[in-house]
């Protein structure tokens, strides 16, 4: 077991999420930020699917009952127990020991492994919370006090010390492909999107990351579509022309035409923007998309 001792703000148990399920208004939750939510486990020798804790609003303290290997991931993230610890780092977290996970004003998500996996029953095949609809098998933020199960770990306290670099969290270059709804947009709409810059607002959320033009908001001929799936990455663009990414908990169709789809390799950097930074898409073409998901394939081998 672990004990949540204190629980940030808001935080939650995810897994990679719960596919399968769009097509019954399911959302699938999961990581805001799947890259730093994939090296947590990667640190801490779990399998990609486990479970660990998305931590929103820090400090978050914890105790586990026994010696484990953990790892905390997120921007601007670091752990401390008897002594600071850098984040992006496989630490072990012994016996009875209070371990502090911790950031600065710029972390938005954070990530809090524990060797074996938070051991929690799958609801619709996943373990992972969703918050709007109480949805998984912990259906609540975390509270003061809570007894999380943990599995067998994989790992031994040889693996404390591993460590992975951490990504630079620059949103001024997110990549992205045009499209899918690009012939919905005026001529020219296109270039002023790529050459546009956005500022995150302070309204964004697990479901999307809200844009402000700085410039003029994008134009559209026409209505709404009649309705479509909705993806992570998703850049819609509502009748104002102020732009939203859609993250993990995105809804499952919407009528906003998508100008750009952020690629799976940049959604942890836009999901971690926080409010006033200053957000740039640069285009990239599918196979860019893919030779990048190969990149974020070696970066964890460790």
């Amino acid at each position: 077991m672990i004990r949540i001792v204190a629980p940030g703000l808001r935080s939650t148990v995810q897994d990679r999420g719960r596919s399968g399920h769009l097509r019954d208004a399911v959302p699938p939750a999961g990581p805001a930020d799947p890259q730093a939510f994939a090296a947590a486990n990667a640190l801490v020798g779990d399998p990609p699917g486990a479970a660990a804790i998305e931590i929103v609003g820090l400090p978050f303290r914890f105790v586990s009952d026994d010696t484990r290997v953990v790892a905390a991931t997120g921007r601007d993230v670091r752990i401390r127990g008897r002594d600071d610890l850098p984040g992006w780092t496989a630490v072990l977290a012994r016996a009875g020991a209070e371990m502090t996970v911790e950031g600065s004003g710029r972390t938005r998500y954070a990530y809090l492994a524990v060797a074996g996996g938070i051991d929690l029953p799958p609801v619709l095949g996943s373990r992972s919370t969703y918050l709007p609809a109480a949805l998984g098998p912990l259906p609540r933020a975390l509270a003061a006090g809570d007894l999380l199960p943990v599995g067998p770990a994989r790992a031994g306290a040889d693996r404390a010390g591993r460590d992975i670099r951490a990504p630079a969290y620059d949103v001024g270059r997110v990549r992205a492909v045009r499209g899918p709804h690009d012939d919905r947009f005026e001529r020219g709409e296109m270039e002023v999107f790529f050459a546009s810059t956005f500022t995150a607002s302070g309204t964004s959320d697990r479901m999307g990351l809200r844009l402000l033009t700085s410039e003029r908001p994008l134009r559209r001929p026409g209505g709404e579509l009649l309705t479509c799936a909705a993806l992570p990455g998703a850049v819609q663009v509502p009748s104002g022309g102020d732009p939203i990414v859609l993250l993990a908990d995105h809804q499952t169709t919407g009528g906003y035409a998508i100008i750009a789809t952020v690629i799976a390799a940049d959604i942890g950097r836009i999901a971690q923007a926080t409010a006033g930074d200053e957000v740039r898409f640069y285009e990239v073409d599918r196979e860019a998309a893919v030779e990048a998901l190969r990149d974020e394939r070696r970066w964890l081998a460790i």
